[in-house]
C-alpha cells in the first residue's frame, strides 16, 4: 500500500496496527535524524527510544488532507522532542549558572583569541584575556562538556537564554513543530532570497552548523566582527519580515 493510501486509512480508522505500520515504515528517519546528537553525552539507543515515540506522535498528528509531505512534517517534531530531552538531562545535571556564564565568556574568548593568534589560545592566554582564574576556566571547560547541550540551541555565543538567539529559535522554526514550522519555512526562504551569498553562507553556517565566528571569518577571509555585524543584520531583517 502506498504512504499517502496508509495515511488515509489510518485517518478513517485509526487503528495501533496501521499506526505502527506507517512508524515501522518511517523509522529510517529517527535513525537519520539522531546521529547529528551522537557523542553528546547520551547513548544512541536512549536518543532513538526518544526519535521513535516523536515519531510515532507525528503520525498520529499528522492530516495528509492538509497537502505536505510528512517527512516535512515529522521532522521538526522529532528534532524538537530530541532538544527537549537534552535540555531535561542538562537541567537534572544542576549545572551551577555562574559555571554557565563562565563557559559562555571563555568561549567567546577563545573564539577572539584564535582569530587574533591563528591558533588555539593557552588556559593562561584565556585567563588574561577574561580575568578568570586558570582554575576557574578549567573547570568551566569540563562543565560545559557535562552539559553539551550549550551548542545545541545557542546560535550566538554572546547572547543569553532570552536574547535575539532564542527570537531566531522561536521564529526560525528550529524549535517548531508540525504545521507551524513549514509555514514559517517560508519566511525563512523569501528573507533568504534577499541575502547576498555571504549572508547564506553565514547563516547557513551559523544557524545550522552552529560553526563559531571565528571558524566562519577565518573561512571567509574577513574579520570576526564583520561575521558579528551580518547575524545582527540577518536577526534584523528576520525580525522586520516577521512584523509585516
Amino acid at each position: 500500500m502506498m504512504e499517502q493510501e496508509l495515511f488515509i486509512k489510518y485517518k478513517n480508522n485509526p487503528s495501533i496496527e496501521t499506526r505502527n505500520e506507517i512508524v515501522e515504515k518511517h523509522l529510517y528517519m529517527v535513525d537519520i535524524l539522531i546521529r547529528k546528537y551522537l557523542g553528546k553525552g547520551v547513548e544512541y539507543d536512549d536518543l532513538y527510544q526518544v526519535g521513535a515515540l516523536a515519531l510515532v506522535s507525528a503520525v498520529e498528528r499528522f492530516d495528509p488532507d492538509k497537502g505536505f509531505e510528512f517527512s516535512s512534517f515529522a521532522t521538526p517534531t522529532i528534532l524538537g522532542e530530541i532538544k527537549k530531552y537534552f535540555r531535561d538531562k542538562q537541567w537534572s545535571l544542576k549545572v551551577p549558572r555562574r559555571l554557565k556564564e563562565i563557559a559562555a565568556k571563555v568561549q567567546e574568548s577563545k573564539d577572539a583569541l584564535y582569530t587574533e593568534y591563528h591558533r588555539k589560545p593557552s588556559v593562561e592566554e584565556i585567563s588574561e584575556a577574561t580575568g578568570f582564574s586558570e582554575e576557574q576556566i578549567i573547570e568551566a571547560m569540563e562543565g560545559s562538556q557535562a552539559y553539551g547541550t550549550y551548542s545545541l540551541d545557542k546560535t550566538f555565543d554572546d547572547m543569553g537564554e532570552d536574547g535575539e538567539s532564542s527570537f531566531l529559535e522561536k521564529y526560525t522554526g528550529f524549535d517548531e513543530k508540525g504545521y507551524e514550522r513549514i509555514e514559517t519555512s517560508e519566511i525563512i526562504n523569501k528573507v533568504m532570497d534577499g541575502f547576498s551569498d555571504q549572508y547564506r553562507y553565514i547563516f547557513k553556517e551559523r544557524f545550522i552548523y552552529n560553526r563559531s565566528q571565528a571558524e566562519i571569518a577565518k573561512n571567509l577571509g574577513v574579520s570576526q566582527m564583520t561575521v558579528s555585524r551580518a547575524e545582527r543584520n540577518i536577526i534584523n531583517q528576520f525580525r522586520e519580515e516577521l512584523h509585516r
